[in-house]
């Protein structure tokens, strides 16, 4: 198994992203903010565990971009993530990450190779 790793500050809180791959398509995805036992850590868990169950039932990439880019919520801001430097919120940024992973998905609804 391949992967990436990053490693973001967004609006002030530390946090990093695993995605990890096995023949070419993601496998799983792990999300983590340093704000252990936080409402925020948890949701960031679930969001992380439900991608991932997507992505063992078959569900393409490209609708977790579509649904989660360009999704608003704090924190937002910059990143200090060269490769995506800001984000509308923790799923904008984790879309925009997977995105790069698949091809530079973009936008919200179908996929298409023009979006």
């Amino acid at each position: 198994m391949a992967g990436t790793t990053a490693e973001f500050v967004l609006d002030g809180t530390p946090g990093r992203l695993v995605i990890t791959a096995a023949a070419d398509r993601s496998a799983h995805v792990s999300l983590h903010v340093d704000k252990h036992g936080s409402t925020l850590a948890g949701l960031t868990d679930a969001l992380s565990t439900a991608i991932t169950v997507g992505l063992h039932a078959g569900a393409p990439v490209s609708e977790f971009v579509a649904e989660l880019r360009h999704t608003r919520y704090a924190p937002a801001g910059r990143t200090g993530d060269p490769e995506v430097p800001e984000a509308t919120s923790l799923s904008d940024y984790l879309a925009s990450r997977l995105a790069r992973t698949h091809g530079d998905i973009r936008g919200r609804g179908a996929y298409s190779p023009n979006n």
